[in-house]
């Protein structure tokens, strides 16, 4: 029995950032015109000195368009605004990374920090799941799940250039007045993007969702349809604490605790293999949510039996 007060702290913290949701993003969502507006000015103010006033006021354009994307994805909670606001934030830090290069000061370095900042916040795992649940329908719940390790060391990294990439890009062009070769960068960049959203949008389409009948895993990555369980056929669902033969791993060695839920009797499934379909009878998955205390909680409200699996105690 834990009667140390070491976790109250984390505990403590994890509870305001859940009952904070979405606020902290907005707000600083919203700080971002009064924080990087200075530097942004004092950039577009050398281009118009320069004689570049149609570059200065096309790139200004793009960049506004950019922020109010961002700030309705704040305001209207579901898995698309999730990945458009992590794409946006993180576009926004590479940008103020670009600052900071062309014109080193403190204006540069306060747009460097929000958007670290930002970002952060945007990559919290409450805000993930505040997210996704934007989506549930009644008494529903969605829970997000824990990207995989094989999609974030390459193909995250790649499809997040491709977004950011075109669009900074295309901001540069446009402030240097390269119309013909802004707009070809464009339009590339439109695409590669477009392709690059879809790629990390998958990210955003997995979850748990807590039903009236029980709870469903929901995983085009791993899953070609997902998976009711029901009350009655759950068994225990609790931390996954051993490694085991004989159990079908969804978390694609995604770094947290993991959970594993048995069922009574076998059941059928479809994951994905080498974009193939296998057909499989189950009796213990294993997943990793982003908030796996959170989850056990709602679990536990719901009625799910909460506890390790036979062979694991």
């Amino acid at each position: 029995m834990t009667t140390g007060t070491s976790a109250e702290p984390g505990a403590n913290v994890g509870r305001l950032l859940e009952r904070a949701g979405l606020w902290p993003l907005r707000v600083l969502w919203v700080l971002a015109p009064l924080i990087d507006g200075r530097a942004v000015t004092e950039l577009l103010d050398a281009r118009r000195d320069a004689g570049a006033d149609g570059g200065a006021v096309a790139a200004e354009v793009l960049l506004w368009a950019g922020w109010f994307a961002g700030f309705v994805a704040t305001l209207v909670p579901s898995p698309v605004s999730l990945t458009a606001i992590r794409l946006t934030a993180s576009t926004a830090l590479g940008g103020a990374l670009l600052l900071v290069i062309a014109e080193p000061g403190a204006p540069a370095l306060g747009a460097l920090l929000w958007g670290l900042v930002t970002t952060s916040v945007a990559f919290l795992p409450v805000v993930g799941d505040t997210m996704i649940n934007g989506s549930a329908y009644g008494s529903e719940r969605r829970m997000a799940l824990r990207p995989p390790a094989y999609v974030l060391l390459g193909p995250a990294q790649v499809s997040w250039l491709c977004v950011a990439g075109g669009f900074l890009a295309t901001v540069t062009l446009v402030l240097v007045e390269r119309w013909i070769l802004a707009i070809i960068v464009g339009l590339l960049g439109a695409v590669l993007g477009w392709a690059g959203f879809r790629i990390l949008h998958q990210l955003a389409r997995r979850w748990i969702v807590f039903v009236p009948a029980g709870f469903v895993i929901r995983d085009p990555m791993h899953l070609v349809d997902a998976i009711l369980l029901r009350r009655q056929q759950v068994a225990a669902l609790g931390p996954a604490l051993e490694a085991e033969s004989g159990r079908t791993d969804l978390s694609g060695g995604a770094r947290g605790l993991a959970l594993e839920v048995e069922v009574k009797e076998p059941t059928p499934i479809t994951i994905r293999v080498s974009n193939e379909a296998t057909n499989l009878e189950v009796t213990n998955i294993v997943f990793t949510p982003t908030l796996p205390g959170a989850m056990l909680r709602e679990a536990r409200i719901r009625g799910l039996k909460i506890g390790t699996a036979p062979g694991q105690s």
